[in-house]
């Protein structure tokens, strides 16, 4: 609570004016997605090299308002395993994609940390028609199936110290319905939350709290806290294995949206890149079957890339730095990729 008091006061100086930024934070707040990258920002995040253009793509360089000739734009959405965390720019597996294709493909790194799949659709929509891209690719780790019907981040995450805020979806009468995220500036947030108000102006529609009644900030995080913690991993996957509960429906109704809104918009091809992360990689109970299912039955192209990460894994190759892929194996990431892309495109 002290951490946030100091900084709802650090943000009313800068406000009127008694204060000044010392330097624009990578990360901001984004009335519009909770929180998202700044534009043309460089420098280190988390220790790794980082620069952004002026579309916070990850990425040295501007793009033009084509691809090179020759190439088709790729544009990539998700979350940290598509950003690229614990890697430098250059070496996340967008990047390392362009560079396979040899001058195929353009490729857009528009992935951002922490989000879910329902901000990386708000993301696409929001850019799609500047960019014209020729391929969308959503990138999905398994944890987004929770993610996906979380608006109180540290709900899902208790050890998240940062009072985070995301939308949602909700499914009414089997469409999407956006679920905005309440704060119209960062001051506001912290108001609610050094106020008490955080946990109630976001309790309605938290499934994570498993229940609609408002119960303030630290009762809507104690309640869940303790069962959080020892089920994490364990309910990522029973969600994956219940096609009727609600974080499966609203995951496969958000990838549905992508894929048919990329193609009306005139996309050749808009499919999923399905991740693994470092606590799953060697779980025997992992089962995304009814997922893959699901895109089948929907004609939504995918890539599921377990094997290829767990066979690196095997070999002891390093396949993960702290909790993201390393270097080498977002460079195997982007061989998969690339002759998914091949196939599907018959590049």
């Amino acid at each position: 609570m002290q951490r946030w008091e100091k900084r709802l006061k650090r943000l009313r100086r800068i406000e009127s004016g008694e204060g000044i930024q010392k330097s624009a934070p990578m990360i901001q707040f984004s009335k519009r997605y909770g929180w998202a990258l700044a534009a043309e920002a460089q420098g280190v995040l988390n220790g790794d090299q980082i620069s952004l253009n002026a579309i916070a793509a990850r990425r040295s360089g501007e793009i033009g308002e084509q691809p090179p000739p020759g190439a088709l734009r790729v544009a990539c959405y998700g979350e940290s395993f598509t950003f690229g965390s614990e890697v430098d720019n250059g070496e996340d597996w967008p990047a390392q994609l362009e560079v396979a294709a040899a001058g195929a493909l353009e490729v857009l790194n528009l992935g951002v940390i922490g989000w879910g799949t329902d901000q990386a659709l708000l993301r696409f929509r929001d850019g799609h028609d500047q960019l014209g891209s020729d391929v969308v690719l959503m990138g999905l780790m398994a944890e987004n199936i929770q993610r996906n019907v979380n608006r109180l981040v540290p709900v899902r995450a208790p050890k998240e110290f940062v009072p985070l805020v995301k939308p949602r979806f909700l499914l009414d009468g089997g469409e999407l319905r956006l679920l905005p995220q309440p704060y119209a500036s960062e001051i506001e947030l912290y108001e609610a939350a050094v106020n008490g108000s955080l946990g109630y102006d976001l309790a309605d529609h938290e499934w994570l709290a498993e229940s609609s009644e408002g119960s303030g900030w630290s009762n809507v995080a104690n309640v869940v806290r303790a069962k959080r913690e020892r089920e994490q991993r364990a309910r990522w996957w029973l969600q994956w294995k219940e096609p009727d509960g609600e974080p499966f429906r609203v995951t496969v109704a958000l990838l549905e949206a992508f894929h048919r809104e990329a193609l009306e918009a005139g996309a050749q091809m808009a499919g999923v890149v399905v991740f693994c992360s470092i606590l799953d990689i060697s779980d025997p109970d992992r089962e995304l079957t009814a997922l893959h299912a699901a895109l089948d039955q929907r004609g939504i192209p995918f890539v599921d890339l377990y094997d290829v990460i767990r066979a690196r894994h095997a070999r002891g190759d390093g396949a993960y730095g702290n909790t993201h892929l390393t270097a080498g194996a977002n460079r195997e990431v982007a061989s998969a990729v690339f002759e998914w892309l091949k196939q599907e495109l018959g590049l």
